[in-house]
């Protein structure tokens, strides 16, 4: 199980992957696949947010991808 990480770190650790950050649309800002176009939302109080344990195992999930992404 992953370790709660700063918003920023997760924005910079998807786009390796090919997953944006989107902040205009909506409620709530939101990670987006552009090849899937799967999205998952998140909350979020600034670039400092922390990421919670259970919304980065869900992004595992939902963007199929690797066990250990966040664990660098």
């Amino acid at each position: 199980m992953p370790k709660a990480l700063e918003l920023r770190k997760v924005k910079k650790l998807l786009k390796a992957y090919g997953i944006v950050y989107i902040s205009g649309k909506g409620r709530h800002p939101k990670f987006y696949d552009l090849e899937t176009r799967k999205s998952y939302p998140i909350k979020s109080h600034g670039k400092k947010t922390l990421v919670l344990p259970y919304a980065l195992e869900d992004l595992i999930k939902k963007f199929d991808l690797p066990a250990d992404v966040f664990e660098k």
